[in-house]
């Protein structure tokens, strides 16, 4: 069953169409979740309520679109939202992707306790993007639908969160590696 038939069978009220599409997102929900948040209960908190708010908000999500790229958006506000409330934000289990891209190769390099240190200083949307393109391993066509902002403008962000994150590790390395 694919997800369109999964969601058709959500808006008819059968049960199959929700379990259908928990089995399927569940485990990626989670993860970017555990990434942002950094600890297994807030994750799982966060996995809980982002399909909640998935099946309240169905006549929200455009058919034709990816249902997974959606579901992904409303879990990065909702662990953006659970980091605003808390104003700290763990980062310790979280490790880069093994790209092969070179920027992520290059934060890879650096020591991680001190990425997750200046990561945690940044604003939830710096995180948000740093966590997606490098942790997640999301290429930026699929950043700029989950953030709904044009491909252009998720390369502007990821440009600036990836300065505001150098700026944190040169302010505590003090020797200014580029990224």
């Amino acid at each position: 069953m694919d997800d369109a038939e999964a969601i058709d069978l959500l808006r008819q009220g059968d049960r199959r169409g929700p379990q259908v599409l928990m089995e399927r997102y569940q485990m990626s929900v989670y993860n970017l979740s555990l990434r942002m948040l950094g600890n297994t209960a807030d994750a799982e908190d966060a996995t809980q309520e982002v399909f909640f708010k998935a099946f309240q908000r169905l006549e929200q999500f455009r058919t034709g679109e990816p249902f997974g790229a959606w579901l992904q958006g409303i879990a990065r506000h909702q662990a953006i939202d659970m980091i605003r409330r808390r104003r700290t934000i763990p980062l310790a289990a979280a490790e880069p992707s093994r790209s092969l891209d070179v920027e992520a190769a290059a934060i890879a390099s650096l020591d991680r306790a001190q990425v997750q240190a200046a990561l945690r200083q940044l604003d939830g949307r710096e995180q948000a993007l740093l966590v997606l393109r490098y942790w997640e391993d999301q290429p930026i066509e699929l950043i700029a639908r989950t953030l709904r902002i044009s491909e252009g403008a998720a390369k502007v962000a990821l440009l600036r969160a990836r300065r505001a994150l150098k700026e944190r590790l040169e302010a505590r390395e003090g020797t200014g590696r580029a990224l």
